[in-house]
């Protein structure tokens, strides 16, 4: 289940608070099923809720929702289709009038091919990508290593591997 390290992964990228102080980030799975039907392959897909708790989290609430956006933009694309708009749900607790403790719930999916080798001698197993919406966030031609709101900066990193490259190529 990669995309639970790779959440984790980005969001550190992304809060300069959580890359400090890694023990404010808690990543679990629940309510995971494995989704298979009997065919050829052995094929199957993870389906679980990913849940995301940073503890006493001080900033605007902006610089968290804007990154992970972006990161379901990458690597779950099809909830920004949903019908309700509803990506993901949050729940926050106040723990004074600055900080908040905030769970993120997303709903994920992680197809997985599996194909058996030809000799006999196993399976290779490939972790495929999710499919890409062309007319995702259609007119943003950018990487994600800046996040505004309105004029002011949100989120901002160095890390080329956070890097979001655009769904929709620039127009020439």
């Amino acid at each position: 289940m990669r995309k639970a390290n790779d959440l984790r992964r980005w969001l550190t990228a992304y809060l300069p608070d959580l890359k400090k102080n890694p023990e404010n980030l808690s990543i679990y799975i629940d309510a995971g099923q494995i989704n298979a039907r009997r065919s050829k392959t052995l094929s199957f897909s993870y389906s679980y809720a990913l849940k995301v708790t940073i503890f006493d989290f001080a900033a605007d609430p902006d610089t968290l929702m804007v990154p992970i956006l972006a990161w379901i933009e990458k690597e779950q694309p099809q909830l920004l289709q949903r019908a309700d708009s509803r990506p993901f749900g949050f729940e926050a607790q106040p723990l004074d009038t600055e900080k908040f403790d905030i769970e993120i719930s997303i709903d994920l999916t992680e197809p997985v091919l599996v194909i058996p080798r030809p000799d006999g001698s196993g399976y290779d197993v490939d972790h495929i990508p999710e499919p890409k919406f062309p007319d995702s966030f259609a007119g943003v031609h950018a990487s994600f290593l800046q996040g505004f709101g309105n004029t002011e900066l949100l989120v901002e990193t160095e890390d080329p591997e956070a890097v979001l490259t655009p769904a929709v190529p620039p127009a020439a």
